[in-house]
């Protein structure tokens, strides 16, 4: 997650959230002060079926998404 500008006076929590329960990722992160992005792990399970996923990154009253697609093992 990058931030427009550095987080100021303190940390930014980010909220984050999935569109599908095969793609798990954690409740928030949190961005330290002075610092302008972090990173998080997706974890997914298996899937029977090509799965178009969003993922959803919320702080500060704005929210951005992107897309994700998880496919099936080989």
């Amino acid at each position: 997650v990058t931030l427009t500008t550095p987080a100021v006076s303190g940390s930014v929590i980010v909220s984050l959230s999935s569109s599908n329960a095969s793609v798990q990722v954690p409740a928030s992160i949190t961005i330290p002060a002075g610092q302008i992005s972090a990173s998080f792990t997706i974890t997914t399970s298996a899937v029977a079926t090509l799965q178009n996923v969003t993922i959803t990154a919320s702080a500060n009253g704005s929210a951005k998404s992107a897309p994700l697609t998880v496919t099936l093992m080989p």
